[in-house]
């Protein structure tokens, strides 16, 4: 018998209490305010999901990437192909700023952080989430080759192969001691890291894979000295 992981993923997750995207642009949304300007860093395509989509809820809202497949992103007001770690923008440009799986990209935080808080201005947040490097999918990628990713990442997401190409990721910004290390090392304030395990969404290529990913989200969620193994990273930095 053919197990179909849809109705698995119905019978486990029958509402959106897991759904990471959900919970992370609920929480970033409770900082935004109407005549903000607001920057998302890694910003890429269009998404197919509106939840993540700021558009006519702010001001104006900038995405910029290395990937010139931003200027076709119609979630923005103006799109911006940039190097890594340059952002140009004056001091102080922006009521909020935050990147969706970035963190996990960047080879120098140290940079990388300093220039966001330079373009934040004073009290301003900036919001991101991003692979925990002590998850077991974390840790197998550091151990994987870029080639292989390039392989099977799509694939395991459930997406085409020509969905977005797969960027080399560095984990330097991926546990709590080294956001934390960074992060005050820049005067960031009020720092809040919140550990997330969602349903496991990335392993619905086959039934079993999403049968032991649903085994392991249960146990990750059962206790909070487990938290440190929950596969995502949820954080706010405030300037």
């Amino acid at each position: 018998m053919i197990i179909d992981v849809e109705k698995l993923k119905k019978k486990f997750y029958p509402d959106n209490s897991k759904d990471g995207t959900l919970i992370f642009y609920n929480w970033l949304r409770q900082y935004v305010k109407k005549e903000f300007t607001v920057l998302n860093i890694g910003a890429g395509q269009t998404s197919k999901r509106k939840i993540r989509s700021l558009k006519g809820e702010v001001r104006q809202i900038i995405g910029v990437d290395i990937d010139e497949a931003v200027l076709q992103n119609q979630d923005l007001d103006k799109s911006i192909v940039i190097k890594k770690n340059e952002l140009p923008f004056e001091d102080g440009y922006f009521d909020l700023i935050w990147a969706g799986y970035v963190c996990e990209h960047i080879e120098d935080p140290l940079t990388f952080l300093s220039e966001i808080r330079r373009v934040l201005k004073p009290g301003a947040s900036f919001f991101f989430r991003t692979p925990n490097r002590y998850h077991y999918v974390s840790l197998i990628g550091s151990m994987t080759p870029h080639w292989f990713h390039k392989l099977v990442a799509n694939r395991a997401r459930g997406l085409s192969s020509t969905e977005h190409d797969i960027h080399p990721t560095f984990y330097h910004l991926n546990t709590k001691i080294s956001i934390l290390k960074n992060a005050n090392m820049l005067g960031f304030t009020n720092i809040e890291l919140r550990f997330i395990e969602c349903d496991p969404s990335y392993l619905v290529f086959h039934p079993i894979a999403f049968l032991m990913g649903v085994v392991y989200e249960r146990f990750v969620n059962s206790n909070d000295f487990l938290s440190g193994f929950r596969a995502n990273i949820f954080g706010r930095l405030e300037k």
